[in-house]
């Protein structure tokens, strides 16, 4: 293990480092940690919500309280990709030495542009049911499905604003007015063009099949996917891919066509069988599910990041260690970050991949297991580390075990090199106040 992280130290983490001077990654980092406080803070009312309890969910509806933590998450995660937008625009105009309010209005003003802004719905007229369409925003594209196409217009837009304003295209006015108007009508030019520029992509990709350029996204990334079948194979292969997409910050809400029909196709045909008493049909994908699912387990991670020496990672830890046990991996996943962060990749994209392979031939040979489909309808929120051995006994409570050594064994050397650099950044800091404040204090000294 010593000398993994002393590989890593000396190949990985300057290549990191010069990675995260780029202009736009670092942006990108930055601009996600600001939102982590969002995530980090709607966890308990997401638990609370959905807690996995049989019948919980029911019982907050009944007495009508579960509609207002719908509302309350809506208010968070619902609409993350209208944060995401402000933040990591207002993070990249700081690189680039604009005006980062106008840069993040105009990025999140134009990400609403793009968007359908009607949605079909039914309604009652004269006694019958007819379809009518209304102006509305989808939450689906202001949560997870927009998120990625929202981070690439955050960029763009921002870099064209810092581009055109270096023009002259700024409206010149007087010494008098007050700076605060003078920001507000100097690039009325240059959001014009920006804007003009954005109706036109709105029109062409509205000639699409797709209609829009978020759906136009969703449908290119599903269109190679809808054919698969609930296979060993396709389930490793959805899974990876949410996990490489994931690291790029594509939700995997854009995936949820071809996982849903997948994920669906299983439970459904597994139960049926089950409840007759005949074979599971999808046994063997169910499980390289669940394991490749318990390898990506943040519980574990988390708990390590709390044995940290650095300040930032043990509170992180600290903070995202509850919300990891009950699947809600967005405050690591935003807080670190680990979305599009170089020294995450390798555990981000090869943990569940490993252990995917691995679930695959331990199951088929020396670790049979026997499986109560029933139990993968519990809430989501339903730890790993419950769900799994009530699944599947004392076998699959093995299997769980080990997957989640894979996913320990895979972020232990990485969270180590970060936490050594974040370390070594907090005492340089550390000294720099005190070398500091001893200087004020010799000055002080000497005046008096």
């Amino acid at each position: 293990m010593n000398n993994l992280e002393k590989f890593l130290n000396d190949k990985l983490l300057p290549i990191s480092e010069r990675l995260q001077k780029n202009k736009i990654l670092a942006a990108l980092m930055e601009g996600f940690i600001r939102t982590s406080p969002i995530t980090l803070g709607i966890t308990l009312i997401t638990i609370i919500g959905n807690f996995p309890v049989p019948g919980w969910t029911q019982f907050l509806t009944k007495i009508g309280i579960f509609q207002h933590v719908e509302a309350i998450t809506n208010g968070a995660t619902g609409v993350f990709s209208l944060y995401v937008v402000y933040s990591l625009a207002f993070s990249y105009a700081k690189q680039l030495k604009t005006n980062e309010r106008n840069a993040s209005l105009i990025s999140l003003a134009s990400f609403i542009m793009l968007m359908p802004q009607s949605v079909t719905t039914t309604v009652m007229k004269s006694g019958h049911a007819t379809s009518q369409a209304i102006g509305a925003l989808k939450l689906d594209y202001l949560g997870g499905q927009g998120l990625f196409i929202g981070m690439i217009l955050a960029l763009v837009i921002t870099r064209l604003y810092a581009a055109l304003s270096k023009k002259n295209l700024m409206i010149k006015l007087p010494e008098s007015v007050p700076p605060m108007v003078t920001q507000s009508l100097s690039p009325v030019f240059v959001v014009t063009i920006i804007f003009v520029l954005g109706f036109i992509v709105r029109v062409l990709f509205g000639l699409t099949p797709s209609g829009t350029i978020f759906q136009f996204f969703v449908d290119a990334i599903n269109a190679p996917l809808n054919s698969l079948v609930a296979s060993p194979l396709s389930i490793i292969l959805i899974m990876e891919l949410l996990a490489i997409f994931w690291f790029f910050g594509i939700h995997n809400a854009v995936l949820q066509g071809p996982l849903g029909a997948v994920s669906m196709t299983m439970i459904v045909g597994n139960i049926t069988a089950f409840q007759h008493g005949q074979k599971l049909p999808y046994l063997l994908p169910s499980v390289i599910y669940m394991g490749m699912y318990a390898a990506g387990f943040m519980g574990l991670v988390t708990f390590v990041m709390i044995r940290s020496k650095s300040t930032k990672m043990k509170q992180l830890g600290k903070l995202a260690f509850i919300p990891s046990l009950f699947n809600i991996s967005e405050p690591i996943m935003f807080g670190m970050p680990i979305i599009l962060n170089p020294l995450f990749f390798i555990p981000q994209v090869f943990t569940q991949l490993i252990a995917g392979f691995v679930t695959w031939g331990l199951t088929t040979t020396i670790l049979p297991i026997s499986l109560n489909p029933t139990m993968s309808l519990l809430p989501w929120t339903t730890p790993t580390f419950i769900k799994m051995p009530f699944s599947g006994g004392l076998n699959y409570t093995i299997l769980m075990v080990i997957c989640m050594a894979i996913g320990i064994l895979m972020w232990y050397p990485f969270i180590k090199v970060a936490d050594n650099k974040e370390y070594r950044l907090e005492m340089e800091l550390a000294k720099k106040e005190q070398t500091e404040t001893a200087a004020e204090k010799e000055a002080e000294a000497v005046t008096e």
